[in-house]
């Protein structure tokens, strides 16, 4: 058994994983693979001069098993001198509201309060217990669903405080070790069902390929992952500045320069469609995501999709616009005087009467000034609707808001939320782009109202 010890030490000392004075907190479920790690690194926490603590995520899905389960963990790190935190979150709830798996709504619930805790109390790492069968479920599940290269290179041996010190080690040489020094664990029943993804690879596959194919397939993957990842970050290096040059970011929307995408060699636009996505959403597309990121360039600007029920990729005429599900905005529309400010769509819209000589023209196009003589005192302010005309300053004839809109170039998300100001039935202003040429101050003009949107 001190072979299996030793196998984690190098481990440790080669990926540099540990520090003196290190505060760990340990990821601590009660299963044989968490109850390893604890014991570990509380056995060797004076070799490496180190403190731990522990805690305890409740996912609220097991009932009464689930407790005992607290319990235990209660018990155990009691029992070593860990100090022990627990927390209790509802997974399903967020599943339903986020629309994802369970498992995948435990995974982000798990390292929310593993960062919130760290934060907290100050921990200089987060260690947990995922080892080398995990690593292989996870370059299978990746290589069947085809998510690239980042998703065949298995999971990091450390990011950022994460840090896994047991990925060397397989299910059954942990288990083998617990036996041998009567040390107890719980066992989550429903990892013996098979209706979630990675218990279906765990139950049904992988004891299947390796009998009949590889008896050391978690080692194997967990070398092969290993090279996949070198490549990867090699990869990622030289797309990394070119990503840069790609994309443009404002608040939440990210914009896909075609041009800068045109630049990148054929061979890697896609490892660099998935970087951008990757970086900037925190998700990761498979090849079935990417082709129809590809395929929606070859359509006409307007064209969207959507992905993973999250973000809407829309092609504009010179890039790609991605953004939140429900980022379209439902502004109603709302009543404003002379002296009102109002919230709309995040910025602030305000109108006030000002005097000739506070009347400062400039290039800003968030504040106009318009005549104030013989209009309504109330005004209203909506989104443009078809069929709306006005006339543009400086010209005599009305015009098409739609028409006036797409000679503007506007990207079509932009365009459909597009909010105009109106008064008496006619059009004032097209926020930010252009006045009504009636509304325009003359030198008989005695009333001046000023409008801005900030």
């Amino acid at each position: 058994m001190k072979k299996t010890e030793q196998k984690v030490l190098r481990f440790i000392d080669e990926k540099n994983l540990l520090e003196k004075d290190d505060r760990i907190l340990v990821a601590l479920s009660g299963g044989p693979d968490s109850v390893f790690l604890l014991h570990f690194l509380n056995k060797y926490s004076k070799k490496f001069k180190i403190s731990l603590s522990a805690l305890h995520i409740n996912h609220g899905l097991r009932g009464k098993a689930a407790l005992a389960d607290e319990h235990f963990c209660k018990k155990f790190t009691k029992k070593s001198g860990i100090r022990f935190y627990s927390v209790k979150r509802d997974v399903k709830a967020l599943a339903q509201k986020l629309k994802i798996s369970t498992e995948e709504a435990g995974r982000l619930i798990r390292y929310e309060e593993f960062e919130k805790f760290s934060a907290k109390e100050g921990f200089s790492k987060i260690a947990t217990a995922h080892i080398a069968d995990d690593n292989a479920e996870t370059v299978l599940l990746n290589l069947i669903k085809g998510t690239g290269l980042n998703g065949i290179s298995g999971i990091p041996f450390s990011r950022g405080k994460i840090i896994r010190p047991l990925l060397v080690l397989t299910k059954e040489e942990i288990i083998q070790y617990l036996e041998f020094y009567k040390i107890d664990y719980r066992t989550d029943l429903t990892n013996l069902q098979s209706e979630y993804e990675r218990n279906f690879l765990r139950n049904k596959v992988i004891p299947l390929i390796k009998k009949r194919l590889n008896p050391s397939l978690e080692n194997t993957l967990l070398k092969s992952s290993g090279v996949f990842r070198e490549i990867n970050n090699f990869v990622k290096k030289r797309l990394n500045d070119e990503v840069k040059n790609l994309v443009l970011k404002k608040d939440d929307i990210v914009s896909i320069l075609l041009a800068g995408l045109d630049k990148i060699d054929s061979e890697l636009r896609g490892e660099a469609i998935r970087l951008v996505f990757e970086k900037e959403y925190k998700i990761k597309l498979s090849f079935q995501e990417v082709k129809r990121i590809f395929s929606l360039i070859e359509k006409q600007p307007g064209k969207s999709i959507s992905l993973q029920g999250k973000l809407k990729v829309v092609r504009e005429r010179n890039e790609l616009v991605a953004m939140s599900q429900g980022k379209a905005y439902k502004q109603k529309p709302v009543i404003i005087s002379s002296g009102d400010s109002v919230k709309v769509n995040d910025k602030y819209f305000s109108i006030k009467e000002v005097t000739n000589k506070k009347k400062k023209f400039n290039l800003d196009k968030n504040i106009e000034f318009i005549n104030g003589d013989n209009i309504h005192t109330k005004f209203i302010l909506r989104r443009w609707q078809p069929g709306d005309r006005f006339i543009p300053l400086g010209m005599k004839g009305s015009k098409k808001v739609s028409d006036f809109l797409s000679e503007q170039r506007l990207s079509s998300y932009n365009r459909k939320d597009q909010m105009i100001l109106i008064n008496n039935n006619r059009i004032v202003w097209i926020i930010g782009l252009r006045l009504d040429n009636r509304f325009r101050i003359t030198p008989q003009t005695k009333k001046i109202y000023e409008l801005c949107i900030i």
